[in-house]
């Protein structure tokens, strides 16, 4: 069976749980009738934007977690006066400093179409959504 891949699905909703401190995007590829979460634990920051409500997936991208925060030095400093994404942000460098002690990871989401931005978590995978008829 080929790998789950979310190119191309069309993200239906998603879910942001501060509490349990997870994030899930729920998609669909439309041509397959085929449903695919990406499912985001132990969250530590995130940032999306362009929601247009017709969102569709390229990829996920892991990559440094202090490549991540160079390439959003500008967001994280003015994040630091409203201790977004967290009171442990008062500098980009310690920003690093706490996310890799927390052995964080960083994914990039790139997308066709609309949504993109970033998650740092623990932990990122594709799961078969509830729903999707396994035959």
């Amino acid at each position: 069976m080929p790998e789950r891949s979310i190119h191309d699905n069309v993200v239906v909703s998603y879910e942001v749980n501060g509490a349990s401190r997870r994030i899930v995007l729920h998609s669909r590829f439309e041509g397959q009738d085929e449903f695919t979460d990406v499912v985001f634990e132990g969250v530590l920051a995130y940032y999306f934007e362009n929601d247009n409500f017709g969102n569709i997936l390229f990829e996920i991208d892991e990559l440094p977690v202090a490549q991540l925060v160079s390439d959003n030095r500008d967001l994280f400093e003015k994040g630091c006066r409203w201790a977004w994404p967290g009171s442990w942000n008062v500098s980009p460098e310690a920003t690093v400093d706490y996310l890799q002690s927390q052995e964080a990871r960083a994914f990039d989401i790139a997308s066709s179409y609309g949504l993109t931005g970033w998650v740092v978590a623990k932990s990122y995978r594709l799961e078969v959504a509830p729903g999707e008829a396994l035959g």
